[in-house]
């Protein structure tokens, strides 16, 4: 698929309408780049999500997917509190069953294959290629890291790598993102929306080569915040503007569809 499907703004607005209803913390243009990533695949493959909490992205992904006539989104998280990224005013029972009522009233329980569990179990019996792999699990270095590495050699030429919380001070997705992305001879377009900081794999491949300055740009701006997140800190005080100052000066605005796609490649594997 190289251009937008008909119908795509409508599915998108009527997809951010839903999602508003779920606790999560996604902002609109995030929503609108998972509608995008999820609708416009550039390979063939399974979409793989770690870290659902009360299923925002899931819906948002699986909504996509049924949008085009797709019949699968998997996903997996231990539903386990507290953690870091989310509140702790549920209770790791009452968080799962939250979870399967929300995919129940947005009609995708039935596409949405779900494994209550750590990433690395699941890996364990992976097997399957992917096309789009979201990470918004564990937030820590070795905790992201992790997760990526793990799930790495199931992607296919062309698919595309996002992180969420790559801006919001964090530790481990954006050194992730800046470590192993954009310094890897193995990825090409990238970028960051909102949050959400993303990549094409291409393998060890010539076409990475057109890439590598935009990828030094990126480098440049998101390694600047790495020393103020690193090691589990808390920002506090001056430090803090400082950090905002310099996050403020990586590009990561709304991200207009037919560009995207003319920046990407596509790549079907038999």
């Amino acid at each position: 698929m190289k251009n937008l499907p008909e119908g795509f703004s409508r599915h998108v607005e009527e997809t951010i309408k839903d999602a508003r209803q779920i606790e999560g913390h996604l902002t609109l243009k995030e929503i609108r780049f998972l509608c995008l990533l999820a609708t416009v695949p550039t390979t063939t493959g399974e979409i793989l999500e770690i870290g659902s909490f009360k299923g925002k992205s899931t819906i948002v992904l699986a909504k996509s997917v049924k949008f085009i006539g797709g019949n699968c989104v998997i996903a997996v998280d231990p539903m386990t509190l507290p953690a870091a990224t989310d509140p702790t005013t549920d209770s790791a029972s009452s968080l799962y069953s939250e979870f399967q009522k929300n995919l129940r009233d947005h009609n995708v329980d039935s596409i949405v294959e779900f494994y209550q569990t750590f990433s690395q179990n699941l890996a364990r019996t992976w097997s399957r290629k992917l096309k789009l792999l979201w990470i918004d699990g564990d937030h820590t270095y070795l905790g992201t890291k992790s997760d990526f590495e793990t799930f790495f050699p199931f992607l296919n030429p062309g698919a595309i790598v996002a992180f969420h919380d790559v801006l919001h001070g964090f530790e481990g997705p954006i050194r992730v993102m800046t470590e192993h992305i954009l310094l890897s001879d193995q990825f090409g377009a990238c970028g960051v929306c909102g949050s959400i900081g993303w990549s094409q794999y291409l393998g060890k491949s010539q076409e990475t080569q057109i890439y590598w300055e935009s990828k030094l740009r990126l480098y440049k701006r998101l390694i600047r915040l790495v020393p103020h997140v690193a090691l589990h800190r808390k920002i506090k005080g001056l430090e803090r503007h400082i950090y905002k100052l310099k996050r403020a000066l990586v590009p990561h605005g709304e991200v207009k569809p037919t560009r995207w796609i003319e920046n990407v490649k596509v790549s079907f594997p038999p």
